[in-house]
């Protein structure tokens, strides 16, 4: 499954130096309005007159065109073969999208709109990584360390987010979204397209079967990231009841962004000694540590140091599965292969999250045993993937150049 890096040829036309701040700044960006999108939106649904329910049917909408977006898109970047040319068509239709939201009142256009914001923004989430991550196989980037910017980035609109729109009102939410989606935009205009890859082999122009290791490290990968449903749907809602301030559960929650920030930028060269599917396995036992513990509802002294598990839980394994996927599949394929790993994990924490409310209600907190319990399946069908695989083969880790 080992490949050799990509020819360089992009990288004359564009100094290394100036492709890392470029690739940085990209991922900056672009999780820049997902930062303002995640906590603020329903303000926004809220103040263009939607009821409760409305506002779930509208969180939701995204959701499900995602799940058939993502996959095709990949697939189209492929055939394009102008990685960044897609993803800056998608930028503007994105730009365009939000645009039409801000002007957006009707519930039915509300939800129509939403609709089409998914098409072209989520699955850029995966064509962003295969861009970067055959950047990085190129040795012209650094993967986690570009990625660590869109975490930071999230973080701080999480934060100064609350601020200006404080100041400016819920109904300026989507026009904040609408600014940073347009930075990401100018943005990707100064990225360089990549070469063409190398012509495929007769053997990989023939569509075989995908290697059952990177099928198997992929469904690790997704136990994992599901057993963080619970913990997005009801932590929050946990704590504040448990009487902490809302101060406190922010911390709470910047405490692991600022561990999976750390994580990102110094993962490369945990990958380069113990590959990515040990990196996977230590995210599954972090998730068993993590959750298995905030089944009896630890004290706020404990909380913390629990948080900073998320470096593991969510990082590990997020840059576990980009890595073995660039390792696993070939360059003129790369936007499929991140795009179908992507979906996989979309599928299986849609499903936990849409137990994770039945759960709460039946046990309350000791619903995290069953995030603790994902968490083991995952450490061990990455295990089993290993196995598959040969092991993880020494080489230069390839989201790390």
């Amino acid at each position: 499954m080992n490949r050799a890096p990509e020819p360089g040829p992009g990288a004359r036309r564009h100094p290394r130096g100036n492709l890392k701040v470029a690739l940085g700044a990209a991922f900056a960006t672009f999780y820049l309005p997902l930062g303002i999108q995640m906590p603020y939106l329903p303000l926004w649904l809220q103040s263009r007159g939607l009821d409760p329910q409305e506002i779930g049917i509208a969180i939701a909408v995204p959701l499900v065109t995602r799940l058939f977006a993502t996959p095709v898109l990949g697939f189209v970047s492929d055939h394009v073969g102008r990685p960044r040319a897609t993803l800056t068509a998608l930028a503007a239709m994105t730009v365009l999208t939000m645009g039409l939201l801000a002007l957006a009142h009707d519930p039915l256009v509300v939800f129509l709109v939403l609709g089409l914001i998914a098409l072209s923004w989520h699955p850029s989430f995966a064509l962003l990584d295969s861009y970067a991550a055959r950047q990085a196989r190129a040795g012209r980037a650094d993967y986690g360390r570009s990625r660590q910017w869109g975490s930071g980035a999230f973080l701080v609109a999480n934060v100064a987010g609350g601020l200006v729109i404080t100041a400016t009102g819920a109904g300026s939410v989507v026009l904040w979204m609408v600014l940073g989606q347009l930075s990401y935009l100018a943005v990707s205009l100064t990225l360089p397209e990549l070469d063409a890859p190398p012509a495929p082999a007769p053997h990989e122009r023939e569509r075989g079967p995908v290697p059952r290791a990177l099928v198997l490290g992929v469904v690790a990968v997704a136990l994992v990231q599901a057993s963080h449903a619970l913990l997005y749907a009801f932590a929050s809602v946990h704590w504040r009841a448990e009487g902490w301030s809302l101060t406190t559960i922010g911390l709470l929650w910047a405490t692991g962004v600022a561990a999976e920030i750390v994580l990102f930028r110094f993962g490369t060269r945990l990958m380069g000694r113990i590959g990515p599917y040990r990196l996977i396995v230590l995210g599954g036992v972090a998730a068993l540590a993590r959750f298995g513990v905030m089944m009896f509802d630890p004290p706020l002294a404990l909380l913390f140091p629990l948080q900073l598990l998320h470096g593991f839980t969510f990082g590990a394994t997020y840059l576990g599965m980009v890595e073995m996927v660039a390792r696993g599949v070939a360059a003129h394929r790369s936007g499929a292969g991140q795009s179908l790993a992507a979906w996989t994990v979309n599928i299986f924490m849609s499903a936990a999250t849409v137990a994770s409310g039945p759960l709460w209600v039946a046990v309350g907190a000791k619903a995290f045993a069953v995030s603790a319990v994902l968490g083991v399946l995952g450490a061990l069908v990455a295990l089993l993937a290993r196995r598959r695989a040969g092991g993880d083969q020494p080489q230069r880790a390839g989201t790390g150049g």
